[in-house]
């Protein structure tokens, strides 16, 4: 899958869980949990997500919690090749 695709899935993903109305308009900049967009506990569901997007386990023990910042930041985290 590329790049484009998994920032898209994330998106979609995000504006269906989202809280907010108009969350329509999230970008890949968007602070999703400063503005409120997912909650804490949306965070428990998205990893699930980024693993089935990803096709294998996240180590929990390693996340950063700033890598939920925004689509970019989950992007880098958890897709970008080192």
């Amino acid at each position: 899958m590329s790049e484009t695709e998994h920032r898209r899935q994330l998106r979609d993903w995000i504006k269906n869980r989202s809280r907010q109305e108009g969350a329509g308009a999230i970008t890949d900049d968007t602070a999703i949990l400063e503005e409120g967009i997912l909650s804490s506990l949306d965070i428990v569901e998205l990893v699930l997500f980024i693993e089935s997007l990803r096709g294998s386990d996240v180590d929990l023990e390693s996340i950063d919690p700033e890598a939920f910042t925004s689509v970019n930041t989950i992007y880098t985290a958890f897709f970008a090749v080192s």
